[in-house]
């Protein structure tokens, strides 16, 4: 089955993970943000992801960022096709990530700040799908009206030479399969940057992130049944008994009927087989990428702070391997697949409205159209560029409020607007991008004056999106309801000395 075989290659897609941010880039990197979204004028420790030229503002001497996120995200797709055993169907995917680091350290000296970070910058976590997938199942179904159809002028022929008999041979009506897949992504990045102090009002950083990538992919489909439940003839014509078959052990069992000519089924029988072979997947992406990271920070007053970012594309080429000859005859050993990470401008804007109030706007663009995802059309297993399949750039726009209850606690709260700029035909059940709306809660505690507590709950919508499209084998329509949501709890400790 041509068709199945090539949606392990798209299963790729499954594994790319992203939690918060553009289609493939997190920006979900410490606790402080989980708890008020926005922190792209940052002028503590996390500035050294959010906005490191920001750095220039902190205290002489070394700072240090802990912070882990528990992350759970569901990914559901329902699905119409109406040959599915039960439709309408849901399946649904559950990533889960226990612990999503991000560690920052900076040492500041006068005019000169030396950072580093280290984060998950893309995935972090692994995709189960217990039940497949929509493009897996559809293509088994088919099974089902199409043996209906190969059988019936047989089923016709037979009726006639059996004396007006009906053997019923196209009575097929279900089938089953064992359909299992799992994915694996995290791309680790590697901040090195030195932010100088130009002058009291501005400051500038230049950097670089080096990043590592890892995707890991397993599965099989196997075991595929269809029912079968020929009428039980008054005569020995035959001996098929209504049950659970193998497609081509079931046309063989009809092709010993008495009237079938010898040889009638050979070609099915051989494509059936070819059709549904157990196929099994066990393939590993590795590579490395480099980016440069510009910054400018503006700080005309206690009040105001304005922080600027640009990151330039990660340009990705993971090469496959493939373990135990397991790559379903599409995953070739050595080979290269793209998996970038777009260039991305940030710009923030910090402003204290009262002394114990302080707002943030935050605005996010991320260049998709110009990355290379490895995206593939129609299931032909053929990549093209992102500016096929993506009309818009990624953007991003946020608030986050704060609040000082007392001189040691903080409450905080903070909303984020995504839009993607994908068109219909990036859609599919295995890589699929949504407008969203996230809300964030939580508090901060000093401790003292050099170490701050941080916890926080983030929660993340994405709106619901269809995308109706033609069965290439049996020319039926059907529609996939895309759905996500995504649950963060965060924790973090920042200190100095």
């Amino acid at each position: 089955m041509k068709k199945l075989l090539l949606l392990f290659t798209c299963f790729v897609f499954a594994g790319s993970l992203a939690f918060g941010g553009g289609i493939v880039t997190n920006s979900n990197q410490s606790a402080y943000w989980v708890r008020s979204i926005v922190r792209d004028a940052s002028t503590g420790i996390d500035a050294v992801y959010f906005n490191p030229a920001g750095l220039a503002l902190l205290n002489d001497g070394f700072h240090f960022s802990l912070n882990s996120q528990t992350i759970f995200q569901s990914k559901d797709v329902t699905n119409n096709y109406p040959f599915l055993s039960t439709t309408p169907k849901k399946y649904k995917g559950e990533i889960k990530v226990p612990v999503f680091p991000s560690i920052y350290a900076a040492y500041k000296k006068n005019k000169i700040t030396v950072s580093f970070g280290f984060n998950p910058i893309g995935g972090g976590g692994g995709a189960e799908y217990k039940e497949g997938l929509p493009s897996f199942e559809t293509q088994i179904s088919n099974l089902v009206p199409m043996l209906q159809s190969q059988l019936t002028s047989l089923n016709t022929a037979l009726t006639a030479g059996y004396g007006g008999f009906d053997p019923g041979f196209n009575n097929v009506s279900d089938y089953r399969a064992d359909i299992y897949f799992k994915g694996t992504s995290v791309f680790f990045g590697y901040q090195l940057g030195l932010t100088y102090e130009i002058t009291d009002i501005f400051s500038a950083y230049v950097g670089a992130r080096l990043v590592t990538a890892k995707n890991t992919y397993e599965g099989h489909i196997k075991d595929i049944e269809i029912y079968a439940a020929p009428n039980t003839p008054p005569a020995p014509l035959y001996d098929i008994p209504a049950g659970w078959y193998v497609p081509g052990d079931y046309l063989t069992e009809v092709s010993g009927a008495t009237g079938v000519p010898p040889g009638a089924l050979t070609t099915a029988i051989a494509s059936v087989n070819s059709m549904t072979a157990d196929t099994e997947v066990d393939v590993e992406e590795k590579g490395t990428g480099f980016a440069p990271i510009l910054g400018f920070n503006i700080s005309p007053s206690d009040k105001l702070n304005i922080g600027l970012k640009y990151e330039f594309k990660t340009k990705m080429d993971l090469k496959t391997t493939v373990k135990d000859d397991k790559g379903a005859g599409m995953f070739m050993d050595d080979s290269t697949v793209h998996s970038d990470i777009p260039a991305m401008f940030s710009l923030g804007v910090f402003y204290k409205i009262m002394p114990k109030l302080s707002a943030t706007v935050g605005f996010h663009y991320y260049f998709d159209k110009s990355a290379n995802y490895g995206k593939t059309l129609d299931l032909t297993g053929e990549e093209v560029d992102n500016d096929e399949v993506i009309d818009n750039n990624y953007i991003e726009i946020g608030l986050g409020l704060e609040y000082s209850i007392t001189e040691k606690l903080m409450v905080s709260a903070g909303y984020l607007f995504a839009k993607p700029g994908v068109t219909t035909d990036y859609q599919s059940d295995m890589s699929y991008a949504l407008s969203s709306n996230t809300v964030g809660f939580g508090f901060g505690f000093k401790v003292n004056e050099k170490i701050m507590a941080n916890l926080g709950a983030a929660y993340t919508k994405y709106n619901e999106e269809d995308k109706t499209q033609v069965d290439f084998m049996t020319g039926q329509s059907y529609t996939n309801t895309f759905f996500k949501s995504n649950l963060i709890f965060g924790v973090g400790l920042d200190f100095s000395f």
